[in-house]
């Protein structure tokens, strides 16, 4: 059970973050790199975070959550996670949709069209 909803956690960080890079075309020229961005990052997220050097763990954690998506389905599957990691995912999943709610509401507020 602890896997199924870690699976879905992880699939609403993932949609956030896309949204939030999605959002930001509303300022950007080129959109076109937005999603070589993201397959970038979500390669390095292939890994299990306790690869990484602290510093590049704390930023695919909190800064770009992508690794939390992928290693919190994996170690709750391995039974490395218990109730209180599960919580803590979920309150950080919350929070991750929040902003990039927010975000969106923010950007639509702000879009003045594509034509003069």
């Amino acid at each position: 059970m602890m896997f199924g909803v870690a699976v879905i956690i992880g699939c609403m960080i993932i949609y956030c973050f896309l949204m939030i890079l999605a959002t930001s075309a509303f300022w950007l020229i080129r959109v076109s790199n937005i999603l070589i961005i993201f397959d970038t990052l979500y390669g390095a997220a292939r890994w299990p975070i306790d690869l990484y050097p602290g510093w590049l763990r704390m930023l695919m954690t909190f800064v770009i959550p992508v690794a939390i998506a992928i290693t919190v389905p994996v170690k709750a599957l391995l039974g490395k996670r218990d109730v209180q990691h599960l919580a803590q995912s979920i309150v950080l999943t919350a929070v991750l949709f929040l902003v990039s709610r927010l975000f969106w509401k923010y950007g639509v507020r702000q879009y003045s069209g594509a034509s003069p």
